[in-house]
């Protein structure tokens, strides 16, 4: 079973900034959360996962503060962010169906 890749239309898409720094800061928020389950501390090294989880730990802080509290910045049905959870929740899949094996994570570590 091939890993998920990275939605094209997410690359090509033209985006307002607030758009843009949203649809980053999804992904930040995503990849927080799965780089830091249980799972992943059997298949990286400890201090390497920390020192990513700290940066995107700042980053996603950063955004945070950066966008404002608006829920409208994204309308329609082509929404990044519907793309974004998708993305993720086959990541999430991919990795449950190998096990959360070391390939599988090397898999999701080059996609990351």
């Amino acid at each position: 079973q091939e890993p998920p890749f990275f939605p094209d239309t997410l690359l090509h898409n033209n985006l307002h900034p607030h758009q843009a720094a949203a649809t980053a800061l999804r992904i930040l928020q995503h990849l927080f959360h799965t780089l830091s389950t249980n799972s992943t501390r059997q298949h990286w090294h400890s201090q390497p996962r920390n020192d990513l989880l700290n940066k995107l730990q700042r980053y996603i802080h950063h955004l945070e503060q950066c966008l404002p509290d608006n829920a409208t910045l994204f309308k329609g049905p082509r929404s990044p962010l519907l793309t974004i959870n998708r993305y993720f929740r086959d990541i999430h899949l991919f990795l449950h169906a190998h096990n959360h094996s070391a390939c599988a994570w090397d898999h999701v570590r080059l996609e990351a």
